[in-house]
């Protein structure tokens, strides 16, 4: 089992896309296969959180977030809760949303933003050039992954441990294939109040050297591929072998 479904973290994905900038009321209307789907009974089970110029964001009952912009389309897995009316008590918190490891969810967003791609409007022979993976996990400091532990004191090491609330964030290039190179972005925050939850974030990144065609074949294949990618790093960086043989010079004295 992957760390990730462990700690239940959530996917995100998302294409660079070339840029085109087609107004919301366009995007709309390219949209309208998909939105059709959304309905149960005479309702629509989506809303918009984002309606401007030349971007569209809406949020699905079930828990997926939308997003086209001028550069990119994205899909997001979130929890959604709703308040529900009880008979002789206060409304209780119905969720919506279908909890899920982040490993089932993953190929579900993907799949998602393959069929938002391929709506997507534009010049004929539009292309893409970057595809990312987000893993999003809350956690208590003391379910953190070896790896990330291992992180954390390896940033507070010049001054002995990181105290209070730290924001740490890293980008590093982490693979190469004969069209592309992979970079992951790597973050761990923590609040000032330490009650608060960690947040780690890492972020993998496939960024294509020329543009790819918008295809179905080839939008499976970029996913997968980076999927396997993404999910191979992830687990090396909860392990945490990369930090076994690091060494840091001391700080010279002023």
């Amino acid at each position: 089992m992957s760390w990730c479904d462990k700690l239940a973290s959530v996917p995100s994905v998302g294409f660079g896309v070339e840029f085109h900038f087609a107004p919301s009321e366009t995007i709309l209307l390219a949209l309208a296969p998909m939105l059709d789907k959304l309905v149960e009974g005479r309702k629509p089970t989506f809303e918009f959180d984002k309606l401007e110029v030349f971007a569209v964001g809406l949020n699905t009952n079930d828990g997926f977030k939308y997003g086209v912009e001028p550069s990119k389309a994205s899909v997001a897995f979130n929890h959604r809760m709703r308040p529900k009316a009880v008979s002789g008590g206060p409304p209780v918190m119905e969720m919506l949303s279908q909890p899920q490891p982040f490993t089932s969810l993953l190929p579900v967003v993907s799949q998602k933003l393959i069929e938002t791609m391929l709506l997507l409007p534009g010049p004929k022979g539009r292309t893409f050039n970057r595809y990312g993976i987000v893993s999003t996990t809350p956690v208590d400091a003391d379910e953190m992954p070896p790896g990330v532990k291992k992180m954390i004191e390896y940033f507070g090491r010049p001054w002995g441990k990181l105290a209070g609330g730290f924001s740490i964030q890293v980008t590093a290039d982490v693979g190469k294939g004969n069209n592309y190179s992979d970079r992951c972005v790597h973050t761990v925050a923590r609040a000032e109040n330490t009650d608060d939850l960690m947040t780690i974030m890492f972020d993998y990144q496939r960024v294509f050297t020329s543009g790819q065609p918008i295809t179905m074949s080839n939008l499976k294949e970029v996913t997968s591929s980076t999927e396997r990618a993404a999910l191979k790093y992830f687990e090396e960086l909860a392990e945490g072998h990369r930090f076994d043989e690091i060494e840091i010079s001391e700080p010279a004295n002023a």
